[in-house]
């Protein structure tokens, strides 16, 4: 990414409070931590770092999927920049040797921001990621998310089943809950009840009931998918499963004649339908639930303005294993003013989506590998995140690289 472009982030802004050069004062530091917090909504970042190394306390963001460096902390000062973090998430300032995990919500302008504040102990004192939630409403549609015709064809015609779960996978930060948002805004309807249980209400969907688990009540993420199938809802949307306890109870409500939508750690369709075996989840369930397994990641889009096409070779295609047009074209990153010499702007995403037929569900009941369903579910139709992605590389939406490093 080019570091110009963020130029502003670095340099001092008209009427901002000076740097903090030596021991500063707590409403110094107030101002300072504000700033960078403020700096970060307003380059859109995801998460801000305060990494402590050994003479200074380095802070960088995450925007657009890279990190950039903003500012740093003098050594004598790290102790009170962390302090109002803690303080302000929340959290116990006299523990310093074991993980932390806070929550605050601060308004910058007319935009409301819930910050999610995680502590873990380092070599040179606390590390901690300040996670930034831009809550807002859900208005994205699935067939706003780069879904090539085929499968969205295919996925709104599974999501017009009356019951089943739908598991939205991918690595962290491939936009899960976004796809989520968006199929649920597909099937809601004013007649139905519709709720949701997840940790981070990013987006707010109107007529959906959505709750999330406090820290401090005594029960579990697992009790709370209980408590909400308990409600009798039309539609549920679940968290993040990553236990054999979150990963019944959501089977369980899939399995009672709902629609449920939960998300998962995952690198492919197949992958998550075995982490839900290896979870302890019944075959004849998972096979009697299971209504569509959609897997995602998110690529860089390549600025139209600059991107420069290069041929397909034959040792191309013998390296990435697929057959390709002969005179097809990828396209590569070079950046020009419009992009601020990325040479991107935006995102492209590119999918895997799984559909369970009978012979799938047989060879599921029969503990079949992973391997043998992926061949079977091939010969099916499923398109892989390879396909999908190379498609979209000779299209021109991302670079072929960009595909491969993400798969």
């Amino acid at each position: 990414m080019d570091k110009p472009q963020f130029d502003a982030l670095r340099r001092p802004q008209p009427g901002a409070p000076p740097q903090s050069t030596g021991g500063a004062d707590d409403k110094t530091v107030i101002q300072d931590v504000d700033k960078v917090l403020q700096d970060g909504v307003e380059a859109g970042a995801t998460d801000i770092h305060f990494e402590p190394l050994q003479e200074i306390l380095n802070v960088r963001m995450r925007v657009k999927g890279s990190m950039v460096q903003v500012r740093d902390f003098p050594e004598k000062v790290r102790t009170n920049v962390l302090n109002r973090l803690k303080v302000q998430s929340g959290m116990d300032i006299t523990k310093n040797r074991i993980p932390q995990t806070g929550f605050l919500r601060k308004e910058f302008g007319d935009r409301k921001i819930e910050l999610y504040v995680h502590v873990m102990p380092s070599l040179y004192g606390e590390s901690v990621v300040v996670k930034l939630q831009y809550k807002q409403s859900a208005t994205m549609r699935i067939s706003e998310m780069g879904m090539s015709a085929a499968l969205l064809t295919a996925y709104r015609k599974a999501l017009g089943k009356s019951s089943g779960l739908y598991l939205i996978t991918g690595p962290p930060g491939s936009g899960k809950r976004t796809t989520v948002y968006g199929s649920i805004m597909e099937v809601i309807r004013p007649d139905m009840l519709a709720m949701s249980f997840d940790p981070i209400v990013k987006y707010e969907v109107p007529g959906m009931i959505q709750g999330k688990p406090d820290e401090r009540a005594e029960y579990s993420f697992a009790e709370g998918i209980q408590a909400l199938m308990k409600q009798e809802p039309d539609v549920a949307y679940i968290g993040d499963i990553t236990n054999d306890a979150d990963a019944r109870a959501t089977i369980q409500g899939a399995f009672a004649k709902r629609l449920v939508f939960a998300r998962m750690t995952a690198n492919d369709t197949l992958n998550a339908i075995q982490n839900l075996l290896d979870m302890g989840v019944a075959p004849f369930l998972l096979a009697a639930s299971l209504a569509a397994v959609l897997n995602q990641r998110l690529i860089r889009r390549l600025c139209v303005n600059c991107r420069e096409p290069y041929p397909v070779t034959e040792d191309l295609q013998k390296e990435i294993g697929l057959r390709l047009p002969a005179d097809g074209r990828f396209y590569r990153a070079k950046g020009c003013g419009a992009c601020g010499g990325t040479g991107y702007a935006g995102s492209v995403a590119i999918f895997e989506l799984y559909l369970p037929s009978e012979e799938l569900n047989k060879m599921i009941v029969a503990k079949e590998s992973a391997q043998a369903l992926r061949q079977r579910a091939q010969r099916e139709g499923l398109t892989s995140l390879k396909v999908d992605g190379a498609l979209k590389a000779l299209s021109g939406f991302c670079s072929l690289e960009d595909v491969m490093n993400s798969l």
